[in-house]
């Protein structure tokens, strides 16, 4: 048992390293993550199993240094140093002193700061083989709800993807004036709301490749263009804090919900990479056909709290992505069936009713 316990402990303190090095360096990953908090577990309890065989270690050392001969440090002494360097590491880790913040400016996270997507508190969503539930729920009860009722060209198995299952369908939800500007963004896949560009279906695509009229309404959030440049006129704030709250509670104006999703290689006649890319439905490599756009108009003097959401149009062509919505989707197939119907729900504040 002693053998396996220092064995296994060699090769689980090797893959939480291994993975604790991708969380710092990598963007969010939910399989990274899983894999570091397994094998952190897996360490909890071989490290448990390592110092139950050694309590005596422990005694004797303290009692032989209570009756050591001068010049051996005491037992009160051999627990200072360790206590007072844990303690030290702890204060800097809660208080931010020195070394966390210098430590910490070294991560992705704080390196991309601007480009990585969080919700907001109070939001919530839930994925089901054929639905996805979204909830944002506001600090004085005003809340939407939608819920996203998949069609049969959605492919649920790739949203809870395998060793053995392509690229999970790309999805963003957000909310937007009635002049255009974004409110706030509800939800984006973990991939697009972590990472400029990362892979899918194998090739390595771009944001605004896959989700390009989300990605250029978010560069009011984070300052950054879809192609890297810094938008000085964007208005962005270093936390992202555009909030639906007012719009639920004190805002006479209506609003925009949005949804955009874009499912992997799905090519088709027109919308295809093995074409000029000049021409008008060139998509790059594993995109296939372009993402498709609904919208819901919220009218605060409406009393309906129900909302059926409308297909309005697409995010164009590889060739296009300008941010526009195009509305001419008679060259859609398949990606026309990815939904079946969107509904939202709406409800506001007392206040306001």
């Amino acid at each position: 048992m002693k053998h396996y316990v220092n064995f296994a402990l060699l090769f689980a303190f090797a893959i939480l390293i291994a993975s604790a090095l991708l969380r710092f360096f990598q963007p969010f990953s939910l399989a990274t993550t899983r894999v570091h908090i397994v094998f952190g577990s897996l360490i909890l309890l071989l490290v448990g199993l390592h110092l139950s065989s050694r309590l005596g270690y422990f005694s004797r050392m303290l009692k032989e240094r209570k009756s050591s001969s001068a010049g051996q440090p005491s037992s009160l002494k051999l627990l200072v140093l360790p206590i007072l360097t844990c303690g030290y590491l702890l204060a800097a880790c809660v208080l931010s002193w020195w070394p966390a913040p210098q430590l910490l400016s070294l991560g992705y996270e704080v390196k991309n700061r601007a480009a990585i997507f969080r919700p907001e508190t109070g939001t919530a969503i839930r994925t089901l083989d054929d639905h996805t539930q979204l909830k944002r729920q506001t600090d004085e009860d005003a809340s939407i709800f939608v819920e996203i009722e998949w069609g049969p060209a959605y492919d649920p198995v790739a949203e809870f993807p395998t060793p053995f299952a392509g690229a999970r369908p790309q999805i963003a939800i957000w909310a937007e004036s009635s002049v255009g500007a974004l409110i706030e963004t509800f939800f984006v896949s973990e991939e697009s709301a972590f990472s400029e560009s990362f892979e899918w279906d194998g090739n390595e695509r771009r944001r605004v490749d896959i989700l390009p009229i989300w990605r250029h309404q978010f560069t009011l959030a984070s300052g950054i263009e879809p192609d890297g440049d810094i938008d000085a006129y964007s208005g962005a704030t270093p936390d992202h804090s555009f909030s639906i709250a007012n719009y639920l509670h004190e805002d006479p104006n209506g609003f925009y919900f949005s949804v955009e999703v874009n499912a992997p290689n799905d090519p088709n006649e027109f919308y295809h990479s093995e074409q000029s890319e000049s021409e008008l439905g060139y998509t790059l490599p594993g995109v296939g056909q372009p993402s498709i756009f609904y919208s819901a108009y919220i009218d605060p003097e409406d009393d309906r709290k129900y909302y059926l959401m409308e297909f309005v149009g697409h995010g164009g062509s590889s060739s296009q992505q300008s941010g526009e919505i195009y509305y001419d989707s008679k060259d859609l197939t398949t990606a026309r069936n990815l939904i079946e119907k969107i509904i939202v729900r709406v409800e506001r504040s007392q206040v306001n009713e």
